[in-house]
């Protein structure tokens, strides 16, 4: 019986997706904040959870996932995988372990758009060595050229992001199309939702005017993941201070940043790999022939 995806479906899905994973995919955060745009829907079966979505018209499943690793329920997962099979479509977000448990039965195909980039904790928020350089630069014009303050989000402040949000969106939407209208209605949810999905948020301001904000959530207890983003271009070196202090000032103690993937974007890879990642998260999709 499949249901659509809401925010009161937090429980039922982390109950097979919290602290299980490295990848930004079965973030439930990350799949309410995409179910606006691709009509997201899930399905509890046998101790499998199945979620589907539909991008640019096409349907796709993500990678059932079962509530543990007994016998039984690894094999209701194969039959899942084998009854989407016989649909046609493309099931997405294997990661590398199941890769390993799944490989002898299907064929599965890695995805390099997919791949998650992860970061040092250290690395991101001091940008020390000459691999950063000219980002720290830009860091130490930023808080030179501006009279900044840092802000953590709370339920005092999250409208100020909102019209933020509205603000950075009518910039940037006659150029961004399909998936950027997607991303704005995802997260002016996620902003409305702010307290109840656990995020944590901060925000640089100038002149009392917020200018750059960033989003994220802790996906184990080492890793993070950085959500979203947003700064105002014309403050130089803006994109490049809240990506540093964000970390600075909401997670000391972790040791990985996860920054998602590239979804095949040349300008988001370019930039991605520029914070010289420590490595790639894999990730495998079994399509249709």
């Amino acid at each position: 019986m499949w249901k659509k995806l809401t925010i009161e479906s937090k429980n039922s899905i982390e109950e097979y997706t919290k602290n299980r994973f490295e990848i930004c995919d079965f973030s439930f955060s990350n799949l309410f904040l995409w179910s606006f745009g691709e009509n997201t829907e899930y399905e509890i079966e046998n101790d499998v959870l199945t979620i589907r979505s539909i991008y640019m018209g096409k349907l796709y499943y993500y990678m059932p996932i079962p509530k543990t690793e007994n016998p039984e329920n690894i094999e209701a997962m194969k039959e899942k995988i084998k009854n989407i099979l016989k649909e046609n479509v493309a099931i997405h977000y294997f990661t590398q372990y199941w890769y390993e448990k799944l490989k002898d039965d299907f064929n599965l195909q890695e995805k390099r758009d997919y791949e998650d980039y992860i970061y040092s904790y250290e690395s991101l928020s001091t940008l020390k060595g000459r691999h950063y350089a000219k980002k720290k630069n830009r860091v130490a014009n930023f808080k030179k050229s501006y009279e900044y303050s840092y802000e953590s989000i709370n339920k005092d402040n999250i409208n100020e992001v909102i019209d933020f949000q509205e603000k950075w969106y009518k910039i940037h939407s006659e150029t961004g199309g399909e998936i950027l209208k997607n991303e704005n209605d995802g997260i002016m949810n996620f902003l409305k939702n702010f307290e109840i999905l656990g995020l944590k948020g901060g925000f640089l301001k100038v002149n009392n005017q917020i200018i750059a904000y960033s989003l994220g959530e802790a996906l184990t207890d080492k890793m993070v993941l950085v959500h979203t983003e947003k700064a105002l271009i014309d403050y130089i070196g803006s994109y490049q201070a809240i990506n540093m202090i964000y970390l600075q000032e909401e997670w000391q103690g972790y040791e990985l940043v996860n920054r998602e993937d590239d979804f095949g974007d040349e300008g988001l890879r370019e930039a991605k790999l520029s914070y010289k990642p420590l490595y790639l998260q894999k990730k495998y999709s079994i399509e249709k022939k």
